[in-house]
């Protein structure tokens, strides 16, 4: 039987997360390891973090 290991090496991180401070602030990241270093290191405690999606980029049309 063959086992699935991986498709690409590459990092890969399709959400954006919002960190939500208890002060009712909060920090968007784009990498979950930045939510966790922002979870660790913030100095007002920390609520939540929010899965969110990224914002599609417009593309430009014609020439």
């Amino acid at each position: 039987m063959k086992q699935f290991t991986e498709t690409s090496s590459e990092p890969y991180d399709r959400h954006h997360y919002r960190v939500w401070l208890s002060d009712g602030s909060f920090k968007d990241v784009e990498s979950y390891d930045e939510a966790q270093r922002v979870w660790f290191s913030s100095k007002t405690r920390p609520r939540t973090i929010e899965v969110m999606q990224p914002k599609r980029r417009k593309s430009s049309k014609g020439f």
